[in-house]
């Protein structure tokens, strides 16, 4: 509260709503794009690799997404083949991990 209502008053005007609101959602990725970083991660495929999550990602975030993303089963899979589609929209609460 202290940020939209710096003087205390009890009160918050549309304005310092709406410019929160901005400020708060400018830095925030929607599942789009995080869908897009991984398409240039995985070279441009409908899949991910752990050899490549491995080697673009710091460990800790390559091992976060291998323990939860389900295997790729598009008609281009090969064999590791993970999906990164449904892990990002299940990330920003558009579906289920």
């Amino acid at each position: 509260m202290s940020i939209v209502d710096p003087n205390r008053m009890g009160v918050v005007t549309f304005q310092a709503f709406i410019d929160f609101m901005s400020r708060e959602t400018a830095d925030t990725d929607t599942a789009d794009q995080v869908m897009a970083s991984f398409k240039i991660l995985a070279g441009d495929k409908n899949y991910i690799t752990v050899d490549e999550l491995r080697r673009e990602l710091p460990p800790d975030q390559a091992e976060y997404c291998i323990a939860r993303m389900a295997p790729y089963t598009g008609r281009d899979a090969v064999p590791g083949a993970l999906d990164y589609m449904s892990f990002s929209t299940a990330l920003y609460g558009e579906s289920d991990l």
